[in-house]
């Protein structure tokens, strides 16, 4: 029997892939204006490599480029990364030492002032000093250093549980951590705007609002596991605390792989990021058609 391939094409908007991603956990209409920036996306770099959408992948140790990846971030923004952590720190870390302009510094406003939930979530009232962000289920083991997050508990941190936390992960964590979990489906923006402490770890775009927004941050995940916004926190940290002007540098960098939605001419951004990789060695894919 051949298999039936579960999206017709795995890409930002797309329902199917939606779906098999996030279940019945439905996205916020505030990322809709992504669509349209999704469309200036290649399937091909210039190089002839896979730009492929909400993957991950790395090739650290050869100085040779095999692919691409992308995936929306801070409602506000499509996210372009090598698929290298090599090459992805140093470009994150060349933005976040770089001028800060004026756009840099809009764009750091609008994501302090207008920041939303990526899924659609219950605004609950909730009032907590010091919240943890965990990440979803299939990763919660891996990324969470859950002895830093137990001392941070006695401390009185909450935990507020992923949107995508399977009912077994979050009978766990009830278990183990008692009144101190909050729900799922409660609004992380919401806690997030009333917290005053915020930990988060590298898969999570929490952590980069809480700086725009002025927070205390604190890193609960492991350092040397790569997640989806490992390359951005090791640019923006320095002496352990993530810095506000590097955030503003990074997103004033055509080069950084943040893709604004509001850029007056976003293709001139995915063009300039490209553009920095034109003279390193490509590998392409094997062609696996036959």
């Amino acid at each position: 029997m051949a298999l039936t391939k579960l999206a017709d094409k795995d890409e930002l908007g797309n329902p199917v892939a939606h779906f098999f991603k996030s279940g019945n956990v439905l996205r916020g209409k505030e990322f809709a204006p992504l669509i349209e920036l999704k469309e200036l996306i290649p399937e091909k770099s210039p190089n002839g490599n896979n730009v492929e959408y909400d993957i991950w992948y790395d090739f650290e140790h050869d100085k040779k480029i095999h692919g691409y990846c992308y995936t929306d971030t801070l409602t506000q923004f499509i996210y372009l990364r090598v698929a290298s952590s090599r090459y992805a720190k140093k470009a994150m870390r060349d933005a976040a030492t770089g001028p800060i302009t004026e756009e840099g510094e809009r764009l750091f406003r609008e994501i302090a002032e207008n920041s939303v939930d990526k899924y659609r979530l219950r605004k609950k009232g909730m009032h907590h000093d010091f919240v943890i962000f965990l990440p979803g289920t299939n990763i919660l083991n891996t990324v969470v250093d859950f002895d830093k997050v137990e001392r941070a508990v006695k401390q009185g941190a909450m935990l507020k549980c992923h949107p995508l936390t399977s009912p077994p992960a979050f009978e766990h964590l009830k278990h183990r951590f008692g009144d101190a979990i909050i729900d799922k489906k409660v609004s992380g923006h919401e806690l997030l705007e009333n917290a005053s402490i915020v930990g988060y770890c590298n898969n999570s775009e929490m952590g980069m609002v809480a700086l725009a927004k002025g927070k205390t941050t604190y890193h609960f995940g492991y350092d040397k596991v790569w997640m989806t916004y490992t390359a951005m926190y090791k640019a923006l940290e320095v002496d352990g605390v993530l810095r506000a002007p590097r955030f503003k540098a990074m997103l004033s960098s055509k080069t950084s792989g943040l893709v604004p939605a509001t850029a007056e001419n976003p293709q001139e951004w995915i063009d300039a990021y490209f553009k920095q990789y034109a003279e390193v060695k490509h590998v392409l894919p094997k062609n696996t058609d036959n």
